[in-house]
């Protein structure tokens, strides 16, 4: 096979790695065996019955072989691996389906609520309670823990008590027949919606509401009692691959520190591959440091995180405080993140990375994503690459794409980005203006490369902005100046603001497609004041840029759970722009098209194709 070679932006090759343990020893779990128990040694006919018991036997160069069933425990790998070739591996059976839940089975004796009002004059309301057992919570309670506590709470200004409220509503989750029920911050806030619960102090007392039509005789919830369900004690292990599972319902705080449902517990090389990650109260999966005040510590980074699916996390899918260097990313969905809607506290994003140091990031799907980014690099990133992602209905304070005040080179190409929305700043002013909602927004940065992107339907923000909002911000000794940047060979359709830089020297745009019926003052240039906004010609003649780009009729849609896109353009084509370090071999195109397909739309013929992205298989 040969070699796969991906450039950075600098030119060099992304460092590839991949298992290459050829597995001395391998231990069995298997739960529903009759001879099953954390006393036997771990063989195929005396398997464990934990996964933590293999967790703990575990040695460089053996695996662990998990077989079908539901685990509900905290999987702590006691030591990692010594390299590519003498790696510890956690694997689920192949074709059966473990699941790892942080949740117990809870068949609550429910009894008519007393000692509280609803305040509310409506009649037939049902409230009930019932009572934890206090045994599952040893060391945490995460009915008694808030969401966000601490040093998080400075960074909280002027926020309304609606969003107050959910950044002091409790960390754990009930679940009925697979779904959670929706926690309120106050007793009497029960009278306005069913299938709603309530935590009386200190943690141990649920009172609640059930869907209409459910039997309070016998009902059977899943409650979250742990915080996460794989993660090591002992922090910065290496070489360990996670493959296979089904991990489910981990009460976790709302980040910082990052201590995600599956974590990597800062540590390094790790594989994490062909898992589901869902219903996390917070974060599906932390690689990074943890916490913005982690002591620098080495070997870092270089995972990779492929083929998984993580959705219903309320505030992040994937997230790294730095400590990210060189880590692949690649072919995972990411669905239905920000649940909690706080925003505003900066941490909410499908994926946020820190710091990153030569990422790739390509051929993921994010989609229906709500109060949060879909992919953030926050500052000082460098030399990473975000490269054929698909994003898809997603709604923002910000962007899909945010590059945040960066000094580096960083690419972001040949992605498709699709109905992104903007959101009220203040959740608890009915008359808040909508902001951000940007296609691709980079942030007063230097030297971001936005190339052969397809961005469309963009319908409150601009569909490419790279200009100064945080031009007073000091980061890596300096504020960013929002210059040398290059925004080439792009598609805009559907998208009434076009185009924003910060700042007219320095930058340049060549080789756009622009869909001609947004051609009214769609560019603009924020600095030096004052703000002037242009249309195509006007940015062509006074700016000098896109003088090499058209505009034309263009038609286009995506079917966010297909990946099925259809484009059409009907006018002139634009000539494409050389982009470093691409290179790309062949004719030369527009937006994310192979040359065949980019013939086939400059001949006026209608295309459809399937985007690459997300899981094989995945619809």
């Amino acid at each position: 096979m040969a070699r796969e070679v991906v450039v950075l932006p600098d030119g060099s090759e992304f460092p590839f790695w991949d298992d290459e343990t050829r597995y001395a020893k391998t231990y069995h779990v298997a739960c529903g065996h009759p001879r099953a128990s954390d006393a036997n040694p771990g063989t195929e006919d005396r398997p464990f019955a934990t996964i933590s018991a293999a967790a703990a036997v575990l040695n460089p160069g053996e695996r662990v072989l998990v077989h079908g069933g539901t685990y509900r425990e905290c999987v702590r790998p006691a030591r990692g691996g010594d390299g590519p070739d003498r790696m510890i591996a956690y694997e689920a059976a192949p074709g059966e389906e473990v699941i790892v839940k942080g949740s117990q089975v809870w068949q609550p004796d429910l009894r008519p609520s007393e000692g509280w009002d609803l305040r509310s004059s409506r009649e037939g309301i049902q409230v009930w309670m019932a009572d934890l057992p206090a045994e599952w919570f040893q060391g945490y309670n995460p009915f008694l823990a808030t969401n966000v506590f601490g040093e998080l709470m400075t960074f909280i200004q002027a926020w309304s008590t609606v969003e107050m409220h959910r950044l002091q509503r409790r960390r754990g989750m009930i679940f009925l027949n697979g779904q959670p029920l929706h926690q309120v911050f106050r007793f009497e806030h029960l009278a306005e919606r069913e299938a709603a619960f309530w935590v009386e102090d200190p943690g141990l007392r649920i009172h609640m509401r059930l869907p209409a039509g459910t039997d309070p005789a016998g009902v059977s919830f899943e409650v979250t009692t742990r915080e996460q369900v794989f993660a090591p004690t002992q922090r910065r292990l290496g070489y360990l691959k996670v493959k296979g599972f089904r991990f489910e319902h981990a009460a976790d705080g709302i980040p910082v520190p990052q201590r995600a449902a599956v974590s990597a517990s800062q540590g390094h090389h790790w594989i994490i591959e062909d898992n589901s990650v869902r219903f996390a109260n917070a974060c599906g999966i932390d690689i990074g440091a943890q916490h913005w005040s982690m002591a620098d510590y080495e070997p870092c980074g270089h995972h990779i995180l492929r083929r998984n699916r993580i959705s219903d996390c309320g505030v992040c899918g994937v997230a790294g405080v730095g400590k990210v260097d060189y880590t692949l990313v690649e072919d995972n969905l990411v669905e239905r993140i920000g649940g909690r809607d706080i925003e505003r506290l900066f941490e909410c994003a499908g994926m946020k990375f820190h710091v990153a140091k030569g990422m790739l990031i390509r051929r993921n799907l994010f989609r229906h994503i709500r109060h949060a980014n879909g992919l953030w690099l926050d500052y000082l990133n460098e030399n990473c690459r975000v490269s054929g992602n698909v994003f898809a209905d997603i709604s923002s304070l910000s962007s899909a794409v945010y590059l945040e005040v960066s000094h580096a080179p960083n690419l972001i190409d040949h992605n498709v980005i699709w109905d992104v929305r903007g959101e009220p700043f203040d959740k608890g002013d009915p008359t808040a203006p909508i902001t951000g909602g940007h296609g691709i927004r980079a942030d007063s940065c230097e030297y971001a490369i936005v190339a052969h992107n397809l961005v469309g339907k963009v319908a409150h923000g601009f569909a490419l902005y790279l200009g100064t909002m945080q031009d007073q911000r000091e980061v890596g000794g300096r504020t960013g100046l929002a210059r040398r940047q290059k925004v080439l060979n792009n598609i805009v359709v559907a998208s009434p603001r076009r185009l924003c830089f910060g700042r007219a020297d320095d930058n340049v745009a060549e080789g756009n497609l622009y869909d001609a019926g947004h051609d009214r003052v769609s560019f603009v240039v924020e600095t030096p004041p004052p703000k002037s906004s242009q249309n195509l010609r006007g940015w062509q003649e006074f700016y000098g840029f896109d003088r090499s780009s058209t505009q034309a009729t263009l038609a286009a849609e995506l079917d966010p759970q297909t990946r099925e896109l259809s484009l059409h353009i009907e006018g002139p084509a634009p000539r494409p722009a050389e982009v470093e370090p691409l290179r790309p071999e062949g004719a030369p195109t527009v937006g994310p098209f192979d040359a065949d397909t980019w013939a086939d739309l400059t001949a006026g013929k209608p295309v459809k194709v399937r985007l690459r992205a997300g899981p094989p298989g995945e619809a």
